[in-house]
C-alpha cells in the first residue's frame, strides 16, 4: 500500500533539489571578486627602466672586476654618449672588449665622482681610457656614479676593494 499524505495527495514533492540558489552564486562571485582585488593590489609595480639599467651596469662593472682578477689583467669601464664599454689593458693601450648601449628611451645623465672630483666623461672617451679601473689584484678605483633620468635616480658606488653597492631613488 502507498503512503498518503494528510491532504490525501499521493504526489509528494522533495525539497532536496540539486543546484544553487541565486544568493549562493552571488555570494561566491563576491568572494572571488574580493580575492582577485587583493591579488591585483599586491602585484609588484612596473620596474623603473633606469633602475633596471643601473642594476645591469652595476653587475657588468662587478663582472669586469672579477674577470680582471681571474685573468690577471687590468680591466676598466669607459663611457660613451650612448652607453659604456668594458676595456682591458694589453700592456700598451686600453682595448675595447664589448660595448653596451643604454636600453631605454633617452640616455640617462651620468655623473661620476672619484675622491670628490667630478670626472669629465667626454674627455675620457676622447682619450680612449676607462674611468673606472681594476688592477690584477681586484683593487679598483673608488667611485660614485649617479644615473639620472627625469625624476628617477640610481647610484652605483664602488669601493677600493672592488665591492659595488647600489641605491635606487625616485
Amino acid at each position: 500500500m502507498m503512503p498518503t499524505s494528510l491532504t490525501g495527495n499521493n504526489n509528494t514533492r522533495h525539497n532536496n533539489q540539486a543546484g544553487f540558489t541565486l544568493v549562493e552564486i552571488l555570494a561566491v562571485m563576491f568572494i572571488i571578486a574580493v580575492m582577485a582585488g587583493a591579488v591585483v593590489v599586491n602585484l609588484p609595480a612596473k620596474p623603473d627602466p633606469l633602475h633596471e639599467q643601473g642594476k645591469l651596469l652595476a653587475s657588468r662593472i662587478q663582472m669586469t672586476a672579477q674577470i680582471g682578477l681571474i685573468e690577471r689583467q687590468s680591466m676598466g669601464i669607459g663611457f660613451t654618449k650612448n652607453g659604456y664599454s668594458t676595456m682591458k689593458y694589453n700592456g700598451e693601450i686600453w682595448e675595447n672588449i664589448e660595448e653596451f648601449e643604454f636600453e631605454q628611451e633617452g640616455e640617462p645623465d651620468l655623473e661620476l665622482t672619484q675622491s670628490t672630483a667630478k670626472i669629465d666623461l667626454e674627455a675620457a672617451e676622447k682619450a680612449g681610457i676607462p674611468v673606472i679601473r681594476y688592477d690584477t689584484t681586484g683593487l679598483g678605483t673608488p667611485f660614485i656614479l649617479h644615473l639620472r633620468n627625469g625624476t628617477s635616480r640610481f647610484v652605483i658606488t664602488g669601493a677600493i676593494d672592488g665591492t659595488i653597492t647600489t641605491e635606487a631613488k625616485t
